[in-house]
């Protein structure tokens, strides 16, 4: 979300969430001249001088739409953690543990009054766009973990769980474990000028992103336009948004909001220097000062922010993606819902039934959570 608002707010880009790709647009020589998108109901063509392909797992599916055929040239493997409380587990710091029977290791991350456990590594074919934490996943990471620990945590101490999919490239000579799969980057263009990046990992995010833009540079712009660009990243000199006035924001943290030093600190570390906007609407009313679920320190003001100023749509958006209280736990996040509709829908232009549907919806997803887990 940081490096989308850097681009956006430093560098004039355009962010559009819940819009589709269906299909790519070519001149009469077949190079790639434009997007074709789905938003809202519409239809419509985005033209551009370049495309990169930066969609993860989903990255051979826009690939079929510019190639004779699926390419399928990514491999995904499931990575899945779990969420206990830190009194349970209480590691001051975070550990690297063995898995008995395996050879591999998991983490062990304390998080404020939780502890984070994961991650696993597995092959998966199934639906991309919603894989599921299973009780193999769960049974392989208590193994892991009660074989470190005196006290035996269980199934039921499990506040939260969630799983992703790393979008690795295929290799035919690699053995059967996606472990063994090579973490690097990839950066392909095909024949129209579409350039794709998969593999590699979060720490290298900028390296992989200054490789695609370097292909895109030298292979895909005409001469005119390439000369007006700098031929040499300067992504390592960049600042991501919220870095500056961060630390001058800290120095005075006890002074500078009713709400206290710790909770400027705690804004200051999750939104950098606009913590000062998420202090001011939490300062305007009272009410957006408090627990946005209690039990966690997140308030309703950091809500209102994700609305305003990071996109957020869904009540499901706050709870998994803006905040993480679905991910730290679960079932208090499902019962503070109802509440977090209700201060959305003004924001949003949300009526009754409105706010109904969005509780339901995420609470299903909650139940579908809890079912792939526990059978």
């Amino acid at each position: 979300m940081t490096v989308a608002r850097t681009a956006a707010l430093r560098f004039g880009a355009t962010l559009v969430n819940r819009t589709e790709v269906v299909d790519l647009q070519k001149d009469s020589n077949g190079n790639v001249n434009g997007v074709v998108v789905k938003a809202d109901g519409r239809t419509f063509t985005v033209s551009t001088k370049a495309v990169v392909n930066a969609a993860g797992v989903w990255s051979d599916d826009v690939r079929a739409l510019d190639e004779a055929e699926h390419p399928r040239s990514i491999r995904p493997a499931k990575g899945v953690h779990i969420t206990v409380a830190w009194s349970k587990v209480r590691n001051t710091v975070a550990a690297v543990i063995p898995v008995p029977g395996d050879k591999r290791s998991v983490f062990v991350v304390p998080w404020g009054q939780f502890t984070f456990v994961g991650t696993t590594d597995t092959d998966y074919t199934g639906p991309v766009d919603d894989p599921q934490c299973n009780e193999d996943d769960v049974e392989y990471l208590l193994r892991a973990l009660n074989g470190s620990i005196t006290e035996t945590v269980t199934t039921d101490d499990i506040l939260g769980t969630w799983a992703g999919l790393r979008p690795l490239v295929a290799d035919p000579e690699a053995s059967g474990r996606t472990a063994d799969l090579s973490r690097r980057h990839k950066v392909r263009r095909s024949d129209s000028g579409d350039v794709t990046i998969t593999g590699g990992k979060l720490t290298t995010y900028r390296e992989m992103a200054a490789d695609t833009i370097d292909e895109v540079l030298s292979e895909v712009l005409d001469a005119d336009r390439i000369t007006r660009f700098r031929r040499r990243s300067k992504t390592k000199h960049i600042k991501i948004h919220g870095a500056n006035g961060y630390e001058e924001l800290v120095d005075s943290a006890d002074t500078i909001s009713p709400l206290g030093g710790d909770q400027v600190r705690r804004l200051a570390d999750r939104y950098g220097s606009d913590a000062t906007t998420v202090l001011a609407i939490a300062e305007s009313d009272q009410l957006l000062a408090e627990p946005l679920v209690p039990g966690l320190h997140y308030l309703r003001a950091e809500a209102i922010f994700a609305v305003r100023y990071e996109m957020a749509t869904t009540v499901d958006d706050i709870l998994s993606r803006r905040t993480r209280a679905r991910l730290e736990t679960r079932d208090a996040s499902a019962d503070a819902a109802a509440a977090v509709a209700a201060l959305l829908a003004p924001e949003l232009g949300w009526d009754e039934a409105e706010q109904a549907r969005q509780v339901a919806d995420y609470r299903a997803r909650i139940d579908e959570e809890l079912e792939a887990i526990v059978h």
